[in-house]
């Protein structure tokens, strides 16, 4: 089995974790780093769980606790850092005087020190501005032409698409899902975002770019890949990401290039055409609480851990309302609202898609319509009564396991052009019932039948590369949301959850298409069937 992938959701972990690594990779001469299995990041991922937990290390009674001391020293550089973000050289001296007692094994924490600082000033999304995004209104990409974003090749009328999520790990496991898909000889590959840690430049490259080359290569074969963003790409602000497209690496032929976060992909009898959806831009700050970042940022803002202090001399230069937590962030918590939608602009673009193709759509994305096991949005309103008794608010779409948000801006192209949406984000295959709809919300009304129509095909595809542990039951009916059965789930291997992929196979236009669902056990590339369905 291949070593574990370690990843936090917080922009500020989730880079100092690709500093580490990265580092360390170019410590033995440019190759991947070892990853799970070095010390130093076991020791950082321990430091990052803790902070997560808003506990964040102490220093080690035990100096020759290997891990605890590591773990101590990764913080304290991670503080060294911010503290020169921050502009506050008492700060860093303090840091500094701390960390001149330890001389612990003398990993290159200065290069991750360095590197870290890199991430944080070379990318628009750490300087206070927002991240970025190409928008086909913009003057210097699109200037209004809503053709900007559709790729101009077409695939042919009878079509195989392969189709990946989180799948950008670089593993021996993210290698085999590929070539099990490449195998099958499909005419393309979606992906439904993630490159772990941060989607920085170097993981772009190593964990995806060169991970998909040397499949293709080893193949003797060469696919087009297109990409939609999840959250990990954000957290260096989406500039590697466009980076990597501009590159024509992923694709084969300069009229396949993809050139923004969202994409159309049509086939060439205008039977088919799938939409991807940039669900990164207001989603790669969703899984963290505000008051959990506000605090462990705090941590790493203020003195001596010891004898805290208040945090406001040390906020002066970190501008980012992403990353500083003095403030209020722009997004609250998921109790009370619901971050993951499309901007605007890119919104009407796919309208505009949907609304003038003549045959059937298939949405892509990387974050979830709905879950069976996560929250998705906010929990529906409740209403008191002149009786003084609260209840549900019959009127409130909100339902926890379910971005209503999302399902309010798509939901009138449902059925009549949308025939299945896939997403990832979980890391797990998820077959729901076709038709789902939450069985308490209303059917009459222009909201029920116009707004919140039934989406044909919903489908979770996470499951490129990230394990799962049995343990973690992703099988567990939390929410009310019907899966197909048993007979559609993932097999075990030594206690870990399947990979896999889906082949969507086109068949012409006004046709019936067929999605089948393929798992790897383990490592091994040769494809196992796990469910086949009519998508029409």
């Amino acid at each position: 089995m291949t070593k574990p992938v370690v990843h936090f959701e917080a922009p500020h972990l989730a880079l100092w974790k690709s500093a580490v690594v990265e580092s360390l990779a170019r410590g033995d001469r440019g190759g991947a780093a070892a990853d799970a299995d070095h010390p130093v990041v076991t020791a950082t991922d321990r430091y990052l769980m803790a902070m997560a937990r808003n506990e964040p290390p102490r220093p080690p009674s035990d100096r020759t606790d290997e891990q605890a001391v590591l773990a101590y020293l990764s913080f304290m550089h991670h503080r060294r850092a911010h503290a020169r973000i921050a502009d506050a050289p008492a700060m860093e001296a303090e840091v500094q005087h701390q960390l001149d007692e330890y001389t612990f094994g003398n990993p290159p924490w200065q290069r991750m020190f360095e590197q870290y600082l890199e991430y944080y000033w070379q990318y628009p999304y750490h300087l206070g501005g927002p991240p970025m995004y190409r928008s086909w209104q913009d003057p210097q990409w699109g200037a209004g032409d809503l053709g900007f974003g559709v790729v101009t090749w077409e695939l042919p009328a009878h079509a195989r698409v392969a189709i990946v999520g989180d799948v950008g790990t670089g593993t021996d496991v993210a290698a085999g899902v590929l070539a099990a898909a490449v195998a099958m000889r499909p005419d393309a590959i979606l992906h439904l975002g993630d490159v772990y840690y941060s989607g920085t430049a170097w993981e772009m490259r190593h964990r995806l770019v060169d991970t998909l080359a040397a499949v293709q290569a080893d193949a003797g074969t060469q696919i087009p890949f297109f990409t939609v963003p999840g959250n990990h790409e954000y957290f260096s602000g989406a500039a590697p990401f466009l980076d990597t497209l501009d590159s024509g690496r992923l694709v084969t032929t300069a009229d396949q290039r993809q050139v923004a976060s969202y994409f159309c992909v049509r086939t060439e009898d205008a039977g088919w055409q799938f939409l991807g959806l940039d669900t990164g831009f207001h989603g790669h700050y969703l899984d963290v609480p505000p008051t959990a970042r506000q605090a462990a940022l705090r941590h790493l803002h203020v003195g001596d851990i010891e004898t805290p202090q208040a945090p406001d001399e040390h906020w002066v230069r970190d501008t980012n309302p992403y990353l500083r937590g003095d403030v209020e962030l722009p997004v609250t918590d998921l109790t009370h609202a619901e971050p993951v939608l499309l901007r605007p602009d890119e919104l009407e673009w796919h309208l505009d898609k949907l609304r003038g193709f003549p045959g059937r759509s298939i949405l892509l994305s990387h974050h979830q319509l709905y879950s069976a096991v996560d929250v998705c949005g906010p929990a529906q309103g409740q209403r008191t009564g002149a009786d003084g008794v609260t209840t549900a608010d019959p009127a409130d779409f909100a339902r926890a396991w379910v971005n209503t948000g999302l399902w309010r801006q798509l939901g009138a192209t449902f059925g009549d052009h949308v025939a299945a949406w896939i997403w990832g984000h979980e890391h797990n295959l998820g077959v729901f019932r076709p038709g789902y709809r939450p069985a308490d919300w209303p059917t009459t009304g222009h909201d029920a039948t116009e707004v919140f129509k039934t989406l044909p095909l919903g489908r979770c595809a996470g499951h490129g590369a990230i394990p799962v542990a049995e343990k973690e039951s992703p099988y567990a009916h939390t929410y009310p949301v019907d899966l197909v059965g048993p007979e559609a789930e993932l097999g075990l291997t030594d206690g870990w959850y399947n990979h896999g992929f889906e082949l969507l196979e086109l068949h012409g236009a006004g046709r019936p298409a067929q999605i089948t669902y393929f798992q790897i056990a383990g490592v091994d590339p040769d494809p196992i069937l796990v469910h086949r369905e009519v998508v029409s």
